[in-house]
């Protein structure tokens, strides 16, 4: 789980919350580490403060928002768009009906869709005529020369391949026959 704080309106980056109180950036900060399941002495290390000092912006934070605990105090600065919350997605973080997998034809491993990387339009002359050309997005694994299109979907991949697990691990090269995808007839010619 990812824990963002948002950019507020205060000079600090913090948020000025109801009768003008002051809501610090370092008290966001130390309170999104421990949404994320950090502990004091965790959070102390990361913002490079004492322990003390952790539970001193928790505490202050917990009283400005009015809340009875850690967990409330998310709550509150969620409810009140001071924080968000999201999933890190990648290979390990799978969620079933959520995430689409697909398999680089160049490379042969395992990607989440949303990981394929967009460049920026590429620009060709035509008969003296600039057009901006769309950017395919591009696998993710470094060095691969292989595009959005040179991908085939990790269900199909399964369909084929049964022993493959219903997730694909990450950083492994899949081998997995193409002609079967293309739709190749692997039969030699007959003689007549």
């Amino acid at each position: 789980m990812v824990v963002k704080v948002r950019e507020g309106t205060a000079s600090d980056g913090g948020f000025i919350v109801r009768n003008k109180i002051h809501i610090t950036r370092r008290e966001l900060e130390a309170l999104a580490l421990i949404g994320m399941g950090l502990s004091n002495s965790e959070v102390a290390e990361r913002m490079a403060v004492s322990m003390n000092t952790v539970r001193n912006h928790i505490w202050n934070l917990m009283q400005k928002l009015g809340a009875s605990s850690r967990a409330h105090s998310i709550v509150l600065a969620v409810e009140n768009g001071i924080m968000e919350i999201g999933r890190q997605r990648s290979l390990d973080t799978f969620v079933r009906g959520v995430d689409r997998y697909v398999l680089c034809i160049y490379c042969g491993k395992a990607a989440l869709i949303d990981d394929f990387r967009e460049d920026e339009p590429k620009k060709v002359v035509i008969n003296h005529v600039e057009y901006e050309m769309p950017s395919v997005p591009e696998c993710p694994t470094e060095g691969c020369k292989g595009d959005i299109q040179s991908t085939i979907d990790w269900d199909k991949i399964r369909k084929e391949h049964p022993e493959y697990p219903e997730v694909p691990e990450s950083r492994v090269a899949y081998d997995y026959e193409i002609e079967w995808f293309r739709g190749y007839v692997d039969e030699e010619p007959s003689k007549t």
